[in-house]
């Protein structure tokens, strides 16, 4: 069974125990504390509906009886909220019943939460070993304060507002307009009411685990000009649902647009709505929203050494790839043989020149991907207990004759019948059984993973987890022009699948977001008449006949004739950098790609792969 590494199993971002744990062992150890003058205690006589604060899970206990190794002393993660009391009374009362949650934290896992009502510990001082900013309503920020909380934000320091935190009008303070999504506040509705909420990114970490839709308790709700979809930099997490409208009695929105919950990509920050009265805390989807904005706050990302750029390189092609731009190599293909008890190996001495290649790159992986389309007997096989424990012994005798890092199975696909393959209702079943079988015969250390259709369907994910170190989800030949066959969000052009919608059916279907990569095309998806043999992307840039387009909406390019026919979509520098951007945001196990020859003679997209997940630089504007 695969075992993840402490850090690793942080990162899933299941419980706040667990997350914050891990931040604050990874937090440099530091000493100064917050002046107990400009602290408030909580108040005793806080009566607020709050439900409870999530309760945090015991630490794992160790995999081995051994004496435990002194703990080395760590600084605790520190949260520190401002708020004003002299405040109306109703974002007073939201602020204290926010002190009396987020005080359920305090003391776990060396998690420190304080408050405090008074502005002047907005000094450098007093925030150089705080983790995160929280600012429960309306503070009053002198010049100097400001100036401080400015600089804090801009050297990576985090912020959580709600409501009137960001209560600032036209001029009134340019650098938070900004900060805030180029937005000031422009209204309110009224009365307070409760308000059915529509969670707009589910994938995202703020939102995970929230109900698509929840009913928020009664809060006047706060109007922001201009439009927040305006700026490319903001991610909009959720927004009062439309049935919602018109919204209010004395005051009334109509029908519109109203976020209530973003992040701005450009700080690392997220700004709630809610905030108006005793009751903000007493339901539980708000709460795990809450929660969830917190843990996300303090996660520190992926770690680098974690990522992975997987390139799958074919036995016909005669190239020998450059390691410099991939982690892992998956050489396709090997089959199941004719007597569905063994392996084929397709060019078996070009696959031993790829292993060569780690002789010049000593951390390169490199996995033998049995199947492929078109490639069956895998439903014969995994139908026999014997001819599956035969398979998957050879398996092992593969990854050791050939020096291998591990096995790819890229079955297409359980269940479905293909053209000359066979099927059975059992092979969802059975393909379970393979992994475990497979994973058993495995030498220690090596790697066991698959490439997924688009769709998530035929495997169960949830079954496999423990088996399979992390899948390859194949987010491309989704549709044929005039669609996008790997467009990144849903458009008029992305027909019935986008890789976003891909990926929430994979993590819907129960495997963890942080161990699926997202696959890549290195070629365009082409109509009948279109140039045949040039549909690589090294040969399709350099038609110059057709006008090249750009979706804003997908985020991917495509090509047009000279009558305005949809007749290549593809992906570019451009929209790999979208993809990289949203595997780093959403906290993805990195990038695959078919087929590392489809490339450019410069090497540009397997070079934007990697700048974009491991360096985080990439071309998107």
């Amino acid at each position: 069974m695969t075992i993840m590494n402490t850090r690793s199993i942080f990162l899933l971002v299941i419980s706040t125990a667990s997350l914050l744990t891990s931040y604050a062992q990874s937090s440099p150890a530091t000493t100064a504390a917050v002046s107990p003058a400009t602290t408030a205690a909580v108040s005793p006589a806080t009566t607020a509906a709050v439900a409870p604060a999530p309760a945090l899970a015991p630490a794992p206990a160790p995999a081995l009886a051994l004496a435990p190794a002194p703990a080395p002393a760590v600084a605790p993660v520190r949260i520190l909220a401002f708020y004003n009391p002299q405040e109306d009374p109703s974002h007073v009362a939201f602020a204290e019943s926010a002190v009396s949650f987020f005080s359920g934290f305090n003391g776990s896992r060396n998690l420190s939460f304080e408050s405090t009502t008074d502005p002047a510990a907005m000094d450098k001082e007093g925030l150089k070993d705080v983790d995160v900013i929280m600012m429960l309503n309306h503070v009053p920020l002198d010049k100097k304060q400001r100036k401080v909380f400015e600089e804090y934000m801009e050297n990576g320091g985090r912020w959580m507002g709600f409501h009137k935190s960001a209560l600032y009008r036209e001029g009134e303070w340019p650098w938070f307009t900004r900060f805030l999504g180029g937005v000031v506040f422009a209204d309110y509705n009224w009365p307070p009411l409760p308000t059915p909420i529509q969670i707009e990114d589910p994938l995202h970490p703020v939102c995970r685990g929230v109900p698509e839709r929840f009913t928020a308790p009664a809060n006047e709700w706060y109007r922001f000009s201009p439009g927040l979809r305006e700026n490319p930099a903001v991610q909009v997490l959720a927004s009062v649902a439309a049935e919602s409208f018109p919204l209010g009695i004395s005051r009334v929105f109509v029908s519109e647009d109203l976020p209530i919950a973003w992040a701005n990509r450009q700080y690392r920050m997220v700004y709630l709505n809610m905030g108006h009265g005793s009751n903000g805390f007493s339901d539980a989807s708000q709460n795990l929203l809450f929660t969830n904005a917190l843990q996300w706050l303090l996660a520190t990302g992926m770690p680098v050494e974690e990522k992975v750029a997987v390139a799958y390189v074919t036995s016909w092609k005669a190239a020998i790839p450059d390691p410099a731009f991939v982690t892992h190599i998956n050489y396709a293909f090997g089959h199941v043989n004719e007597t569905f008890d063994g392996v084929i190996v397709d060019n078996p001495d070009r696959l031993r020149q790829i292993v060569a290649l780690k002789k010049q790159k000593p951390s390169l992986k490199v996995l033998l991907s049995i199947g492929g389309w078109g490639s069956g007997r895998f439903s014969e096989m995994v139908a026999s207990e014997t001819y599956r424990a035969s398979f998957a012994c050879d398996c092992g005798r593969v990854v050791k004759e050939f020096g291998l890092d591990g096995i790819d199975i890229d079955w297409e696909y359980p269940t479905n019948q293909g053209p000359g393959i066979s099927h059975a209702p059992e092979d969802t079943r059975n393909f379970t059984f393979l992994m475990r079988d497979i994973r058993k015969q495995l030498p220690n250390g090596m790697l066991l993973t698959l490439a997924s259709a688009a769709s998530g369907k035929f495997i169960d994910f949830k079954a496999i987890t423990g088996y399979v170190d992390f899948v390859n989800i194949m987010t491309y030949d989704i549709s044929l022009p005039p669609f996008h066959h790997s467009g990144l969000y849903p458009s008029s052009m992305t027909g019935n699948l986008s890789c976003y919608e891909s990926v929430l059916a994979h993590v819907r279907a129960g495997f963890p977001l942080d161990r699926l990569v997202l696959g890549i095309p290195f070629y365009g998806k082409t109509s009948p008449d279109f140039p045949q043999g040039m549909g690589s992307y090294g040969k399709l840039i350099q038609l110059e006949e057709f006008e090249k387009c750009w979706d804003d909406i997908a985020k991917g390019p495509y090509l047009k004739d000279s009558n305005g026919k949809i007749v290549c979509t593809y992906d570019n520098p451009r929209s790999i950098g979208y993809k990289s951007r949203f595997i780093n945001d959403y906290g993805m196990k990195g990038a695959m790609y078919w087929e590392y020859e489809g490339d450019d003679r410069e090497g540009s997209l397997r070079k934007a792969v990697f700048e974009g997940v491991f360096e985080g630089v990439f071309e998107a504007e």
